[in-house]
């Protein structure tokens, strides 16, 4: 027996042991990934703060729930021995007579036998309902409280941690951090009391009245309507006290609220708000605090008639309200810009504000119509980092000449700008990552996916406008292992551990150092292997493999005999998840893109936003994960390390009020941008979904007259594009130029507008282009630049539209297109030179046969006003030169000369009209030129 009893106990003990280990596991995991990353406080101070908030939460509803079911228990024991009936509900309320509910009434009750006058006073066992009460209360205050610490923690930090915005809202004068900071704390606060202490109202009338404690008269007007106990009607008393004060301060807040709130033309306080919804909810705030009062009077003198003309005034005052501000609303809308300017004009000011628009520079640019040849030679840095290198047809070129291995994928193509060769270049670059999908299709095992093939490889790189004499992008960072062409750039560590392809679908993770030697890259007939160096990873001591195996559910760590104590774990290695997890209070850019440091490493970059949609007189805008803002900063930018998965946060943006008081909650997370090294501050963007998110709401808000705002008799439409057999809105584009009125070329983001069309009229001339630099001291500016309303200049649209009407292209087209073949337009570029435009489109010729075919370069189309032409070649200086030959008859354009370093990565001798000469060949070609005109003025002076 005794044996037995042993081996049950250790079956009892072993299965507890397991529970908590299955329970504990997923925190300590996180716990060492955290750690592992430095970032410990991440995780920890979270839990810390809602385990504090939990039991604070738990006191003070238990006390609640627990005094409000004692006291039920008293009183129904008091009542018991005093003779009072302990009905049912059915039978203590009292209906008025001939009424709907008397008929009720009679069928609810059920005959009975026994003699009604006998009445039952045996004492209640209070004992017994003690205990139940006991842990009802222990229940219900766990429930509320976890409801509380869940949403309350970082509410309750922003609080007390808030940063000043110094700027004062126009209406209360208060400083719009109250609008972040403290509203939503005191809204969440209120809300969840008052849930709490409603519930507790609705649950003990429930009771009160179900077990006869209390009686209930449907004539609550009448003095003694409701008979009620002395401990009860104190309880109830203090309740609605408290419940009805809640009320009074919510509605105070909600006076706040009307600042970001829409009710008529204006986002924010505008006149119905300001002159009806403000005094109505003060007015209800008075009559809440009044009917707080007169419950508090009830607990003294057995009167409840006060209470209920109050609650029958705040219910009637609520509706009156509303009949009120519909009506004033519905007034002012028949003369609404007399009524709201002043309000609009709130709107223009603090929306800019809030999207950090206001500072923007505006400029006039003529947009002339004539582009002279000696322009384009004067532009020759802008002229030759034109992106005729789509990124789409790109991404296809490297993935069939790159990819190497079915395994391989080229996710993304990012643009960015480096010294390549001594010239400042604009660059496309991708990264070759492994591809667990593809892997999977051919090669599924848990060693190949878990320990074998672990890491991409190097990337592929191209300027933005080389081309080879066959049409396909010229790359100078290529193959495996990586060979670069450009002493400027190279890759001395390509392996790609964490990426924007490392999902770990299959399992959730990949173990280095294994026995199992990783995949490298092949070479001939063998594979390259290699071992994981990284400083970051989970290390299989024994007490992280029993951990790691509970996590994961898996035994393999046991079994596996490729796996040793210095092997080490590496999960959530995809960089947006990776970032997202240890941050997830910033929201993050959809594009993150690789970067080649001096180092030779790659580090991926990733743009994070504090937001809100609590900003005072600020529209809101959707972006592109569907959050819904009207405040939006690009305070931090991320540095992910591609082999070791470090992720660093770099504040670039110290002003914001938001990333300062996440500073202060999270010390020592961030770091200020100069302690990014230089190389990688060198090569920032400006985000692409800020700019967008900037450009969206600069459509309506560049005017500054209200009235010209409200009648939108100046909005713009960001400029659209031909693409395919549709018509899409263009994307920002990256591009090296030099910029009116600048001496140097720079790395900026550009977009056109166009005027709104509306739907029986369409337009699409251009009106006005943005950009937001992105180099040195000019980084983050934004410039717009205004075009003469009294004269039509191209859009994007209307250059595709003359492509298409154009008899010579057209019919070109339609040809290249039949046969199999398919004809891709690229990006249409507009190219600002010299106070006019010139217009750039790649034409790419695709056969029509899937999962073989490359897109080729085959003809180049440049226009300037309504001239254009389309020249087959894969030089940009070819069509130039074709297109300026072609608009001045009988003057032939001579060639663009280039004074360059001798690179490999330009010929020294090319046909090309745009001739790139090396600097010693070309004083050499001088000094020829110089012993030629001696010969021939020698010949001139023996002429008679």
């Amino acid at each position: 027996m005794k044996s037995k009893k042993i081996i049950t106990r250790i079956i009892i003990a072993l299965v507890i042991v397991f529970f908590v280990l299955k329970a504990s596991a997923s925190f300590l995991v996180s716990l060492l990934w955290y750690q592992d990353l430095g970032y410990s406080q991440l995780l920890l101070m979270p839990i810390t703060n809602s385990v504090l908030l939990v039991g604070v939460a738990f006191i003070f509803f238990f006390v609640l729930l627990a005094s409000m079911g004692f006291m039920l228990i008293k009183t129904w024991a008091n009542s018991s021995q005093e003779g009072k009936p302990n009905s049912t509900l059915r039978n203590r309320i009292k209906f008025p007579a001939n009424s709907p509910y008397e008929f009720l009434n009679q069928i609810l009750q059920e005959p009975t036998k026994e003699d009604s006058s006998v009445i039952d006073i045996t004492p209640i066992n209070t004992k017994k309902y003690n205990k139940f009460m006991f842990i009802f209360a222990a229940l219900g205050s766990i429930v509320l409280s976890l409801m509380t610490a869940s949403g309350g923690w970082m509410k309750w930090q922003s609080f007390i941690n808030a940063t000043s915005f110094g700027q004062a809202d126009p209406i209360f004068n208060l400083d719009i951090s109250f609008y972040v900071f403290t509203m939503p704390f005191l809204s969440f606060f209120l809300g969840i009391v008052s849930f709490a202490l409603i519930a507790l109202f609705i649950l003990s009338s429930f009771l009160f009245i179900s077990t006869g404690t209390i009686n209930v008269d449907w004539h609550l007007w009448r003095k003694d309507a409701l008979d009620l106990p002395k401990s009860i009607r104190i309880f109830w008393g203090t309740l609605l006290c408290a419940i009805f004060a809640l009320f009074a301060a919510q509605q105070i807040l909600s006076v706040f609220a009307v600042m970001y709130q829409q009710s008529g033309a204006v986002y924010g306080g505008g006149f119905t708000d300001l002159n009806v919804t403000v005094p109505k909810s003060l007015i209800l705030a008075g009559i809440a605090v009044i009917a707080s009062l007169t419950a508090l009077f009830n607990i003294f003198k057995k009167e409840h008639r006060p209470f209920i003309y109050c609650l029958i005034a705040y219910v009637g005052a609520s509706v009156l309200g509303v009949g009120i501000t519909v009506a004033v609303q519905y007034a002012v809308s028949n003369n609404e810009l007399a009524y709201e300017q002043p309000y609009i004009a709130r709107e223009m000011e603090f929306t800019k504000k809030a999207f950090n628009i206001e500072d923007l520079s505006e400029f006039q640019y003529p947009g002339e119509k004539d582009v002279s040849y000696k322009s384009v030679i004067a532009n020759q840095a802008t002229v030759e980092n034109v992106r005729i290198n789509d990124p789409e047809p790109f991404k296809e070129v490297i993935s069939q000449h790159q990819g190497l291995r079915y395994y391989y994928r080229f996710n993304d193509v990012d643009i960015n700008r480096y010294m390549v060769d001594g010239k400042y270049r604009q660059v496309l670059m991708s990264a070759r990552e492994l591809s667990e999908t593809a892997l999977a299709e051919k090669a599924a095992t848990f060693v190949n996916l878990t320990m074998r093939y672990t890491h991409g490889f190097g990337v592929v790189a191209s300027l933005a406008n080389e081309i080879d004499s066959d049409g396909y992008a010229k790359l100078f960072l290529r193959d495996l292992p990586v060979q670069s062409a450009s002493k400027d750039m190279t890759v001395k560590e390509p392996r790609i551990y964490f990426g924007e392809l490392t999902n770990d679908d299959s399992y959730g993770y990949v173990v280095a150092n294994s026995k199992n030697k990783e995949f490298d890259y092949p070479e001939g007939e063998n594979n390259i292997q290699n071992t994981y160096a990284g400083t970051t990873g989970i290390k299989f001591t024994p007490l992280n493999k029993l951990l790691l195996s509970f996590y994961f559910n898996t035994f393999r760590f046991y079994i596996s005999s490729e796996v040793t104590n210095d092997s080490i774990l590496l999960m959530n290695r995809n960089i947006v998840e990776r970032t997202t997890t240890l941050f997830p209070w910033l929201s993050y850019d959809q594009d993150p893109y690789i970067t080649l440091g001096e180092d030779g490493k790659l580090y991926w970059m990733l743009d994070a936003y504090t937001t809100t949609d609590r900003y005072p007189y600020s529209r809101p805008v959707q972006l592109a994960n569907g959050q819904v803002v009207n405040y939006m900063r690009n305070p931090v930018k991320v540095v992910i390390d591609a082999y070791n998965g470090e992720v660093s946060f770099f504040v670039s943006d110290p002003t914001d009020p938001i990333i300062q008081t996440y500073s202060k909650i999270f010390p020592n997370v961030f770091q200020d941008l100069t302690a990014m090294p230089t190389n990688l501050r060198e090569h920032l963007r400006y985000p692409e979904d800020y700019f967008n998110v900037q450009a969206a709401v600069l459509r309506n808000y560049h005017v500054n007259n209200p009235s010209v705002f409200y009648n939108k008799e100046d909005t713009w439409d960001i400029a659209k594009r031909a693409y395919a057999d549709q018509v899409r809105v263009m994307d920002p584009y990256y591009t090296v130029m030099t910029l009116p009125g600048e001496k140097e070329p720079e790395f900026v983001a550009m977009l056109p507008y166009t005027p709104t069309s509306r739907q029986e009229e369409q337009r699409n001339n251009m009106v006005a282009w943005l950009v937001a630099r992105c180099d040195g001291v000019n980084y983050g500016k934004l410039q717009l630049y205004k075009l003469p309303k009294n004269r039509e200049i191209q859009g994007p649209l209307m250059i595709d539209s003359l492509i298409d009407q154009s008899p010579d292209i057209s019919s070109k087209l339609s040809l290249w297109g039949q046969s199999g073949s398919k004809v891709i337009r690229g990006n249409l570029l507009i190219i600002p030179i010299d106070n006019s435009f010139a217009y750039v489109e790649p034409i790419y010729l695709q056969a029509d046969r899937e999962g073989s075919s490359i897109p080729q370069m085959q003809a180049i189309v440049f226009a300037v006003d309504k001239r254009l032409i389309m020249v087959e070649t894969n030089s940009l200086s070819t069509a130039i030169k074709a297109f300026f030959e072609k608009t001045a008859p009988g003057v032939t354009a001579p060639p663009v000369v280039v004074v360059a370093e001798p690179t490999t990565t330009q010929a020294a001798v090319t046909t090309d009209p745009a001739i790139v000469v090396p600097k010693e060949d070309l004083l050499k070609l001088i000094q020829s030129l110089r012993d030629q005109l001696n010969k021939l003025e020698e010949i001139t002076n023996k002429l008679p």
